[in-house]
């Protein structure tokens, strides 16, 4: 995306120039070559405008093909993550940890190092992305790593202190799980009180990228259609 903003920057300012110059010489140069600078200028200005067209054409392709690459990817590291369940026992636990710390994550990192916009004061589109889809997949994946190296020792038996261990698995869950008390009326006005155990970081990603990352993707009338 960067080079595509880069390249529709620089054409509409060449392009916005040389209408200018060419306007000047129309209407401001009365010499017997006015004519033929004139016609200089206008071939500058119909290329220059090709090929900001060719450019910011291509930057709305880019643009897609980024934003898409990067939700599938964020997509594919919650699939994993929605898996993991609360009433599992502690070997079963770091079992998860591990196997999603082996998963490749290289090309979520540069996928969003690839996002770009050509209009985005302040950086506010990209900052959103970072800090409310990035960044607390990031806490996560950053406490699991720094959680593995005692996991793997566990696992190997050099280390048999299923107390400690339980601890590490408590602060990761604090990232990603939660439970939810709830009371209900029945019918015939009975109430109960009730638990419902959600993965808080997959349903807040999720809600972004169906949301306002969705529209930033495809456009606010398609997703306002859908």
């Amino acid at each position: 995306m960067r080079n595509y903003v880069i390249t529709t920057k620089i054409t509409a300012v060449l392009t916005s120039i040389s209408f200018l110059i060419t306007l000047l010489v129309h209407y401001c140069w009365l010499g017997a070559e006015a004519e033929f600078w004139c016609n200089v200028c206008l071939a500058i200005f119909g290329s220059g405008l090709l090929a900001f067209l060719t450019s910011y054409i291509g930057y709305t392709s880019e643009k897609r093909h980024t934003l898409e690459s990067f939700s599938y990817s964020t997509h594919s590291l919650l699939h994993f993550i929605i898996k993991y369940n609360l009433s599992w026992n502690l070997e079963k636990k770091i079992d998860f940890f591990l196997e999603y710390e082996d998963i490749c994550k290289s090309t979520w990192d540069s996928n969003l190092g690839a996002i770009y916009f050509l209009i985005d004061p302040g950086h506010k589109k990209f900052r959103y992305i970072y800090f409310n889809i990035y960044k607390p997949i990031l806490n996560f994946n950053q406490m699991v790593s720094k959680s593995v190296p005692h996991f793997k020792l566990y696992k190997n038996g050099e280390v048999k202190n299923d107390s400690v261990m339980e601890e590490f698995v408590r602060m990761i869950e604090k990232l990603f799980m939660d439970k939810i008390t709830f009371k209900s009326t029945l019918n015939n006005g009975q109430e109960f009180i009730g638990n419902c155990i959600i993965n808080k970081l997959v349903r807040t990603i999720e809600g972004e990228l169906n949301g306002r990352y969705y529209a930033m993707m495809y456009g606010k009338k398609q997703s306002e259609r859908e």
